[in-house]
């Protein structure tokens, strides 16, 4: 086998790992971001009993059942939506959970000093991060 060969096989193999890998990262990044910015409602381990979940009318979900609750089958986008722009349910009023989506952008364009379309696709790709912490932790 020549050089060249060799070298396309060996890139050829390693994509399968590297982007095991690149999902392993993304993965750590959601659940740094969670522990920051959602385990206070939502618990340390995504169950709901955060430290200050009794003081909501309508506690915290948790968010270990996500696929179960949807039928098996993790509901991604319904849950990147959820995060990036809130809820609002009839019967329930108003959401307490920030919009997590505003939150991420303002604090991309203040902390880092990037442009808005680059602060969009920052904040889109943190909130992705999350969800895919979120469907790696399902019962």
């Amino acid at each position: 086998m020549n050089r060249a060969k060799a070298v396309v096989l060996a890139i050829c193999l390693s994509a399968p790992i590297a982007q095991v890998q690149a999902q392993e990262s993304e993965i750590t990044l959601g659940k740094s971001t969670f522990t920051a910015r959602c385990a206070l409602c939502h618990g340390p381990d995504a169950s709901g009993g955060g430290e200050i979940a009794e003081l909501f009318k309508v506690p915290p979900a948790d968010l270990t059942t996500l696929a179960a609750r949807a039928g098996g089958s993790f509901p991604f986008s319904d849950v990147y939506e959820l995060i990036a722009a809130g809820m609002d349910q009839p019967g329930h009023g108003d959401s307490e959970m920030p919009v997590w989506g505003d939150y991420f952008l303002a604090d991309t364009l203040e902390d880092r000093g990037v442009s808005p379309g680059d602060a969009l696709e920052i904040a889109a790709g943190r909130i992705f991060s999350v969800v895919l912490y979120l469907e790696s932790i399902q019962k």
